[in-house]
């Protein structure tokens, strides 16, 4: 038998008969504390040394005592029951949101709205998960869960998910921000646009196919004077008078902070799908499946 198998054979029952019988120095005195009969708990002890090929007691009419080998298995016995102990006491605590972890990454409209108001509300509720946060572009999210570098992901769906997996859990629809134009709709508005610049997201962020289909449905073609990385510097070349953006609705309030844009509904935008993005097999674990349940309660909350 290899020794593979051998460890295959061995079960938490006949490691704890053993520690006890050793601890005791006596059969009966173990039996008692298991719960077995005596002969129940001595062919435990000997499929046992079985699986290891080897002799663990030298016994006599008078007394039990450890062989030489026995000795030297004794701690390693007592060392795996511990971890085991340790081990389903942690799957206890996290599966009752005591205890855990969770690595998320997060587009970066979503780490504005609306999850700051999870991660408070989270925190309190279950203050000893630690989470750790990882905010990107939709095309570095993907990397990072095909990875496994992070748990999931709440971005945007992919366009060819291959072996990663996207749940949906709300829309967020597209505005448009600018200065000034406050009062201007339809026709005004176009005709204002054809004279202002296009300041764009980069090709690599989930807004840009977007942002530029939305344009084209409303008769506007322009090439982008600015691409950037980020929304925050669009919505901040927007202020500045440098141009006009398509963000998020939910952000739009934040970026808009001084009032200076006019933020202008597209009813013709596509929806963008906002979801939780995990490799397959699909598994969120008790504390990220309560997590992504209070997002969605905060996201339907806010109107999103």
């Amino acid at each position: 038998m290899c020794i593979r198998d051998s460890i295959m054979d061995i079960s938490f029952r006949q490691l704890q008969a053993f520690v006890l019988i050793a601890e005791q120095r006596s059969f009966s005195r173990a039996a008692e504390q298991i719960h077995l009969s005596q002969p129940a708990l001595s062919y435990s002890l000997r499929k046992l040394e079985e699986a290891l090929g080897l002799s663990l007691f030298a016994r006599n009419t008078r007394s039990v005592e450890l062989t030489e080998a026995g000795v030297r298995f004794l701690e390693q016995a007592r060392r795996l029951l511990r971890d085991m102990h340790n081990a389903v006491h942690d799957a206890h605590e996290q599966l009752h949101l005591q205890s855990g972890s969770l690595r998320i990454g997060v587009l970066p409209s979503v780490a504005i709205e609306p999850l700051p108001r999870v991660l408070v509300d989270y925190r309190q509720r279950y203050p000893g998960i630690d989470i750790s946060l990882r905010d990107g572009r939709a095309g570095e999210i993907r990397q990072w869960v095909g990875n496994a570098e992070v748990d999931f992901a709440i971005t945007s769906v992919a366009d060819e998910p291959g072996m990663l997996d996207f749940q949906p859990l709300y829309d967020d629809s597209l505005v448009l921000l600018v200065r000034g134009l406050g009062g201007l709709r339809g026709k005004k508005l176009l005709a204002a646009l054809q004279n202002l610049d296009y300041v764009a997201t980069t090709r690599d962020t989930s807004l840009r196919s977007m942002a530029d289909q939305t344009l084209e449905r409303m008769g506007l073609l322009p090439e982008p004077a600015f691409e950037v990385a980020y929304m925050s510097s669009a919505a901040a070349l927007a202020r500045a008078g440098l141009g006009y953006a398509l963000l998020p609705a939910s952000v739009a309030d934040t970026f808009n902070g001084d009032g200076s844009l006019s933020v202008h509904p597209l009813p013709m935008a596509p929806a963008r799908g906002i979801g939780v993005l995990q490799r397959k097999p699909c598994y969120l674990s008790p504390p990220a499946q309560a997590f992504v349940s209070m997002l969605k309660q905060h996201a339907e909350a806010i109107g999103l």
